[in-house]
């Protein structure tokens, strides 16, 4: 792993990545190290937020691994102090932490786990954002991803609290996109699709490109967004999913006949 040079395209920024635990928030964190970020890790367990930003430190970046409770605004506010402390103001965002359980598969949903989905997946978001976006417009800008999902827009019989609490995240991107847009501030949410198992082997059989995306696939667009390179993009929910929802599931001519 190589730290940024000069055209690295998040040089001397710093980055948050909250939600840092394998696949796509540790991929993401290591992208953006390779891109000049400093990367300061959160996790409600650290181990991997931890293994991650030592091996950006051993390959000669910064980054730091905090445990974080997303859902208590005094402990956002006291990680988002010590990062500020340890690697500087926060110039980019990327919110990729999200809760579901099994209680979710129906409308008489379990209150504790819709409360649960609706405080990490959304509230969590709104919580970062209104403790960031100040000093982002004092330092005259900052980026925004934050980690939707396809399961935001398309109708589904299982996770109802998770598709509810993805759906608010994605109009949360969209008022902060147009709110605070002339400050300097880009926000954007992405949809992803899942990555590996059954699921992510059938919707491999179904996109465009044959394959299910990687995490570091992923990485590396959440990484372009954050950056001043997608200066112009704000606002958008954008699939990170190789074409999934491109093809309408219309029956095949063989099988029309």
């Amino acid at each position: 792993m190589t730290m940024g040079s000069g055209s690295a395209m998040l040089q001397d920024k710093v980055v948050l990545i909250a939600g840092a635990g394998p696949q796509m928030g540790s991929a993401t964190a290591l992208i953006a190290a390779r891109e000049g970020a400093s990367v300061a890790l959160t996790a409600r367990t650290l181990a991997a937020a931890e293994a991650t930003a030592k091996t950006i430190v051993d390959a000669g970046g910064k980054a730091i691994a905090l445990q974080c409770d997303l859902t208590s605004e005094e402990d956002v506010r006291a990680t988002l102090a010590m990062i500020n402390s340890d690697l500087g103001a926060i110039d980019a965002v990327f919110y990729n932490a999200a809760y579901y359980d099994n209680r979710q598969d129906s409308i008489d949903i379990d209150e504790e786990a819709w409360e649960m989905s609706m405080d990490v997946n959304l509230n969590g978001a709104l919580r970062v954002a209104r403790l960031t976006i100040p000093s982002m417009v004092e330092r005259g800008g900052g980026s925004f991803v934050f980690n939707s999902s396809a399961a935001s827009i398309v109708a589904g019989e299982t996770r109802f609290g998770y598709q509810v609490s993805k759906a608010g995240l994605n109009a949360v991107t969209r008022f902060v996109a147009g709110k605070y847009g002339k400050k300097g501030i880009r926000a954007n949410a992405t949809l992803p699709f899942v990555l590996e198992g059954k699921i992510g082997e059938a919707a491999a059989s179904l996109n465009c490109i044959g394959r299910s995306p990687t995490s570091e696939e992923i990485g590396e667009a959440v990484v372009f967004l954050l950056s001043d390179r997608a200066a112009i993009i704000t606002g958008q929910i954008i699939h990170l999913d190789g074409g999934l929802f491109v093809r309408a599931p219309w029956p095949t001519p063989s099988a029309r006949r």
